[in-house]
């Protein structure tokens, strides 16, 4: 029997979205033991998740916590962790999987010894590395975002385990947790349908306007019989507040059932299944609600994007602002929210009835993008576009991107198809080909001289540091170049993160991987030229293997 052990010592939403990886596991080593790791606030939530051996909870909050005002030292909070986890050395196990990418994670990572290691971790001399190729993706997607096609639930399943069958998201809630769900909404009425909304979100950049959640609760009820159980936590009450406030201004005639900090996690879990549809922002309790198979209607706003951290599996629904701005950086600070403008409540509400089963599919105004979740040819989670329109050159290379590293990181034919003619800015492509192959080629030069320096007897130390230097300038270069080229930046910042993520103990150990490295990166840039004007065919793609990224 295989013994896996999974860190997840980040965020609720983080410990539902890995369920499918699980289950995944289990495909891969049947009747394998699944122990997890967790923040102390959140083990509660461990205990819906099935599948899971057993939980091991530590305040990781607490440790950084006194770490960052020197309460104690540094040495001795670790020694406290390693003896916490000392225990789990026994185990023995096969595979480490980290899905939390900071100091604390990484080092516990190292502490177990395990052979495969997946995730963020540590090198000897203490740095930090990031092994599977699936999770080096997950820490740079955010630099071409609007190209990512991959959902975090498939990146932790895919960098955790591999490819194989679709899995839902699926949370336990016991016969109990059931029966006094029923009993609490019977308290406040027996309308036909009970929708879950969630006003309030983590962060209030990622959360449409309060009032537009009261407007599209009253235009609901006024059209079906619709009660409405108000969930969040209790810093989420002046929200919730605001929202009822232009419900009632707007004439709502359904139940309420106010839940706003009344309930544990388990509850919220339980109420969610009892209802037949959750209108949302990106947040924790609506991944709850994808896990009892309650339909979502989510408002991707802000800085979310609904392609990483949306709903995930068919049924759920996705409304997204057409604006160009958006999703924004998670850095910025937005000075007018217009994107929150730009959902109408009204049209929100005719979805909710089409998604109930009491109305067909609605029109919408041009000022908004609608998607509906569904499983691709691949057996992960996508969406497809219901409504609105897409930008023609995110369109084509999200598509092309979504195959490309699929291929790239498991060996496989990916069954999806792409577009069949040359991309929108062909010849552009064409035009920056030159300058960035020059300078990708020069490259592999300055690393080879490099290399030569470092075998040298003995190592000329000035004319080393100048060499590295030129590298280090050319590859800063070169990454300039292509910043904004959906064609080759892609790539370019997969080629950096492999140069900082080097694994050599020694420094010609580490320019020989830096070497390897750029020469991949320069045979992936032809092949993908190739791929780009000559329309994908078939051979090419069998040559990007040689190519792999590790």
């Amino acid at each position: 029997m295989k013994h896996v052990l999974i860190i997840n010592i980040t965020r609720m939403g983080d410990l539902i979205q890995m369920i499918p990886l699980l289950a995944r596991l289990e495909e891969e080593f049947p009747g394998v033991a699944i122990d997890l790791i967790v923040e102390q606030e959140f083990a509660h939530v461990a205990t819906l998740i099935p599948g899971i051996r057993q939980v091991f909870a530590f305040d990781f909050q607490e440790l950084m916590d006194e770490s960052r005002v020197c309460a104690r030292d540094v040495v001795s909070l670790y020694q406290d962790l390693s003896n916490w986890a000392k225990p789990l050395l026994q185990v023995g196990y096969d595979r480490v999987v980290n899905l939390t990418f900071n100091r604390r994670s990484a080092f516990l990572v190292k502490y177990f010894g395990c052979a495969d290691e997946r995730g963020m971790t540590t090198a000897h001399d203490g740095s930090f590395l990031v092994k599977n190729s699936w999770m080096k993706y997950f820490l740079d997607f955010q630099v071409y975002r609007h190209l990512n096609r991959f959902n975090i639930v498939d990146l932790y399943a895919l960098g955790g385990s591999g490819p194989g069958s679709f899995h839902p998201i699926e949370l336990f809630v016991t016969n109990d947790l059931c029966d006094w769900a029923r009993i609490y909404l019977h308290h406040s009425g027996r309308p036909k349908h009970w929708v879950a909304v969630q006003v309030g979100a983590s962060d209030p950049m990622k959360a449409w306007r309060p009032e537009y959640f009261g407007q599209l609760m009253a235009h609901l009820s006024q059209e079906r019989d619709v009660g409405f159980v108000l969930i969040g936590t209790k810093k989420e009450e002046p929200a919730v507040k605001e929202a009822l406030q232009a419900y009632r201004q707007a004439v709502g005639k359904g139940v309420l059932c106010e839940a706003v900090g009344k309930t544990s996690v388990p509850e919220v879990v339980a109420l969610l299944q009892q209802c037949q549809l959750m209108v949302t922002n990106d947040t924790g309790p609506m991944h709850m609600a994808v896990g009892v198979k309650t339909p979502v209607v989510n408002m991707s706003v802000g800085h979310v994007d609904f392609r990483e951290t949306g709903p995930f599996g068919p049924g759920h629904w996705v409304v997204q602002p057409d604006i160009t701005c958006g999703p924004c950086g998670f850095d910025k600070v937005c000075p007018h929210h217009a994107c929150k403008d730009h959902i109408i409540p009204q049209e929100i509400a005719a979805l909710c009835l089409h998604v109930l089963g009491e109305g067909t599919l609605p029109k919408f105004s041009s000022k908004i993008r609608v998607y509906e979740g569904t499983i691709d040819k691949d057996q992960l989670g996508t969406f497809v576009l219901r409504s609105g329109h897409e930008p023609d050159l995110s369109t084509w290379y999200g598509a092309y991107w979504r195959r490309y590293w699929y291929e790239m990181f498991t060996g496989r034919y990916s069954k999806i198809s792409v577009p069949t003619n040359v991309p929108p800015n062909h010849s552009e492509v064409v035009g920056l080909w030159p300058q960035f192959f020059s300078q990708v080629d020069v490259l592999c030069q300055q690393a080879e001289e490099v290399r030569s320096l470092c075998r040298k007897q003995p190592v000329p130390v000035l004319k080393l540091k100048k060499a590295q230097h030129q590298l280090k300038e050319q590859t800063l270069a070169m990454k300039e170049l292509v910043r904004s080229s959906y064609a080759f930046g892609p790539l370019a910042v997969a080629f950096i993160r492999e140069t900082f993520n080097l694994e050599g103990q020694t420094l010609i150990g580490m320019t020989e991987e830096y070497v390897m490295a750029s020469h991949a990166f320069r045979t992936r840039a032809k092949l993908t030229f190739r791929q780009l004007s000559q329309n994908s065919p078939e051979p090419i793609r069998r040559e990007l293997y040689a190519g792999s990224i590790g």
